[in-house]
């Protein structure tokens, strides 16, 4: 849990922590963050407000506190609170060498002598995920003209069918690369709660079209196999192609999810896990082309209508998936983990009527909490503050918390 500390609420915390008396001469430019743990206060930033930027006096963290990740969420916590107080920029100016290397690690540079973040520089999550997303469309497009081509040049209605596979992969990987950038553009007035929306709605559209894809290609293979048209023995070297997609695939997963798993981007461990699926859908084909050729040319027929199937049903979950985010379908575990962090990290005792909403990645939050009907105005605003901008840092999908704060009944 965070506290954001303002003038004569500092003075409090000067016999805890000596190092925040430089902060008393300016009270009325001054903020502290405190981090507290089980209600015990391990750790803070000192900081002066200025026009545009934070100037950061002093870091400090308990020294058994200090492998714990607990510097991480301080500064992880004050670099939220910048952006919501307009601030642009932080700068460090306590000189001291442990806390210049422990904030280059959150890319904090060296500029004109200056230790300095700028705030909204881009990520490395936002160009790691476009480089990951970028590769994996081309690489898409190389398989789906080489499976479709061989497919129908070396007559395999499996390998065919895995073309088309891959060509709807490379819409899901176009809608994961506008999620990406629209996710990053910032609210405005038309648009308050920000434009990651318009994931879901591609999101929705990439479904309808794997749907129609898989729906075209089973229909097809069953005419065909009512017709018992599946006299043409396919080619050996379409199995060439097929292995070819496996490699190809099972490098995208293994890429995917390394960065995934690195930029904690759910987006992207889902299209691995598409990437593996595809994996066992194209050694499928390779099996339905070696039956065909030696055993009877109807298996290719067969391996095409289960490729086919296996697309439709990717295209359904994929709707049924972000309909379920349109439809604000709330995740009860989630609730409940928010509901816990708020009664262990504070003294309030009561908390109800908790909702959420996912827009793309992120996730919008309101709660009602009662508090004692003698506290202030300000104390209560105060402990509502702390207790959104807490969240916000804790859970990096929450984006916003709205708090509406009640009486504690007699």
């Amino acid at each position: 849990m965070y506290k954001v500390l303002y003038g004569e609420e500092i003075k409090k915390y000067t016999n805890t922590f000596k190092r925040m008396e430089k902060l008393l001469p300016k009270l009325n430019e001054a903020e502290c963050i405190i981090l507290e743990e089980d209600k015990e206060t391990i750790g803070y930033i000192s900081a002066w407000k200025e026009d545009k930027k934070y100037k950061i006096e002093n870091i400090f963290i308990r020294k058994e506190d200090r492998y714990k990740s607990a510097g991480t969420k301080l500064i992880n916590f004050f670099i939220n609170h910048s952006k919501k107080n307009g601030k642009r920029e932080i700068e460090y100016v306590g000189g001291e060498q442990t806390v210049i290397s422990f904030l280059k690690k959150y890319r904090f540079k060296e500029k004109d002598g200056k230790i300095v973040l700028d705030i909204y520089e881009d990520s490395k999550r936002k160009k790691d995920g476009f480089a990951v997303v970028i590769s994996s469309i081309f690489l898409n497009i190389f398989l789906a003209v080489i499976k479709i081509f061989g497919g129908i040049k070396g007559k395999s209605n499996a390998l065919l069918a895995d073309g088309f596979n891959s060509l709807s992969d490379v819409a899901s990987s176009t809608a994961i690369l506008l999620g990406i950038h629209f996710s990053n553009m910032p609210e405005d007035e038309d648009h308050p709660y920000g434009h990651e929306k318009i994931e879901s709605i591609i999101g929705i559209m990439v479904g309808i079209f794997v749907v129609i894809t898989g729906v075209e290609l089973g229909k097809d293979a069953v005419i065909k196999l009512l017709n018992k048209d599946y006299t043409a023995i396919p080619n050996f070297s379409t199995i060439y192609l097929a292995m070819v997609s496996i490699v190809v695939k099972y490098g995208m997963y293994f890429y995917k999810m390394k960065i995934g798993k690195a930029t904690k981007n759910t987006a992207l461990i889902a299209d691995a896990r598409d990437s593996k699926s595809d994996v066992l859908s194209s050694s499928g084909v390779v099996i339905g082309i070696l039956l065909s050729i030696y055993v009877s040319p109807i298996f290719d027929i067969i391996v095409s209508i289960i490729v086919a199937g296996l697309i439709l049903k990717e295209g359904v979950s994929t709707i049924f998936e972000v309909s379920d985010i349109i439809l604000d379908r709330q995740e009860e575990d989630f609730i409940q983990e928010i509901e816990e962090y708020i009664y262990h990290n504070t003294d309030i005792k009561n908390v109800h009527d908790i909702y959420m909403r996912r827009s793309g990645d992120k996730i919008f939050l309101s709660l009602h909490i009662r508090v004692d009907k003698n506290m202030t105005v300000y104390a209560s605003h105060s402990l509502a503050d702390n207790l959104e901008e807490s969240i916000m840092t804790d859970f990096k999908e929450v984006k916003e918390v709205m708090i509406h704060i009640d009486s504690l009944l007699d």
